[in-house]
């Protein structure tokens, strides 16, 4: 009888064990998220950042944190973009630019903005940091 018993428990152990280590990777992985917008200029309504004088990228919240715009500067004619963004922590992104194209590019130096929607499992009362290949950019938390 007693035997008969450890064998039904040991399926019913696999499972919780299983949705067990399940939950612990869930935890550890990355969202990747896309652009929900992306256009020429500088945000809409947006003041940019001092930082930003000279063309320096930066990025600004949007729609009171629900989105947060992504802005580069390059040709007019062949814009820099960000293809996606990775989330790493609650606090931190990781920005991957999309290629740029092949051809003839103008030779000025314009704003081009990328927008995405803000994560669920990110923060946005505190700073988030958002990593690009050549910088780093920081989204100031929102206060009050």
């Amino acid at each position: 009888m007693l035997t008969a018993l450890r064998a039904r428990r040991r399926p019913l152990l696999g499972i919780a064990g299983a949705v067990i280590v399940l939950a612990a990777l869930a935890g550890c992985s990355t969202s990747v998220s896309h652009p929900v917008d992306d256009y020429k200029g500088e945000p809409k309504g947006v003041v940019p950042p001092a930082s930003s004088a000279g063309g320096a990228a930066y990025a600004v919240w949007l729609k009171s944190g629900a989105q947060f715009a992504i802005v580069l500067y390059g040709s007019s004619t062949c814009p820099p973009t960000v293809a996606t963004v990775e989330t790493i922590a609650s606090n931190q992104l990781k920005a991957t630019p999309a290629p740029i194209a092949d051809g003839v590019c103008t030779r000025d130096y314009a704003p081009h903005t990328t927008v995405f929607t803000t994560p669920r499992s990110v923060t946005t009362t505190s700073d988030v940091t958002i990593k690009l290949p050549d910088s780093t950019l920081t989204l100031p938390g929102i206060r009050g």
